[in-house]
């Protein structure tokens, strides 16, 4: 059983387009809430750290932070505001916590934590990134396991967070959304899977006029097509395709085409 507290950022709209990039490198339901203040917002309720912990890491983790931001926790009193649900001392300094899924409960295969931020007061130049945390039994007791980082030029206005199985191996994994906005709605869209002592990315796709969400067990993805002479409001048919975890990859396994007339 898991408990999952979520924050989500105000999505804001600036231009901004990519292109696609399905390549690994080296991903539960969220709820919606209001945004939290800054990195020293409580999740409620607080969540309680008390699972048994993880092993020590055994891989070198993939760590994209800034050379500010903290990459372990061994301070009693760190160690004692996270297991109330402040994270601040996870976070980069002057940081603002906005999605969080924390793995608390003894049932889970993982004690962890894994959250989005964002520093900055520019929200067109805001610098943004997502960190995953595990709990060892080693010191330091708590260290992060993989993260990545958008530096104020990319014009990521928000990153979103969702989470599920999505592997098939007991432990749920993490889809991040980097939302880059414009007229054709325009993100990266990432699959983060942990395990013991590391964290992998295994998905990775940027567009426009596109939708990447968890059905199920799988991905859907959902691509604007257009004709020629189409409006770029109003694409004449989407298609929709499913893809599902084949051990190494995600695989495409089905698609189907909607018109929109």
């Amino acid at each position: 059983m898991r408990r999952l507290v979520a924050v989500l950022a105000l999505v804001l709209v600036a231009p901004s387009c990519g292109g696609r990039d399905d390549t690994p490198s080296s991903s539960t339901t969220i709820a919606t809430t209001s945004p939290s203040a800054t990195a020293t917002a409580s999740p409620s309720p607080s969540p309680s750290l008390s699972s048994s912990p993880s092993p020590s890491p055994t891989i070198q983790p993939t760590l994209q932070l800034p050379a500010d931001a903290p990459t372990e926790l061994s301070d009693p009193a760190g160690i004692t505001e996270v297991a109330g649900g402040d994270l601040t001392a996870l976070a980069p300094p002057g940081s603002t916590v906005t999605s969080t899924s924390v793995t608390t409960t003894p049932g889970d295969p993982l004690d962890q934590v894994a959250f989005a931020w964002r520093r900055g007061d520019d929200p067109f130049a805001a610098e943004q990134g997502f960190v995953v945390w595990q709990r060892f039994d080693t010191d330091p007791p708590w260290r992060a396991v993989y993260a990545f980082t958008d530096k104020p030029s990319k014009g990521v206005l928000t990153i979103d967070l969702d989470g599920a199985d999505l592997t098939g191996d007991g432990v749920s994994d993490f889809l991040t959304l980097e939302q880059s906005g414009g007229s054709g709605a325009c993100g990266t869209w990432r699959v983060i899977t942990p395990s013991p002592g590391s964290a992998a990315e295994v998905f990775k796709r940027t567009a426009c006029d596109t939708e990447v969400r968890i059905v199920g067990s799988n991905l859907e993805v959902r691509e604007a097509v257009y004709r020629p002479n189409d409006p770029h409001c109003c694409p004449s048919a989407y298609r929709v395709s499913t893809l599902e975890w084949d051990g190494q990859a995600f695989a495409e396994t089905s698609s189907t085409t909607q018109t929109t007339s």
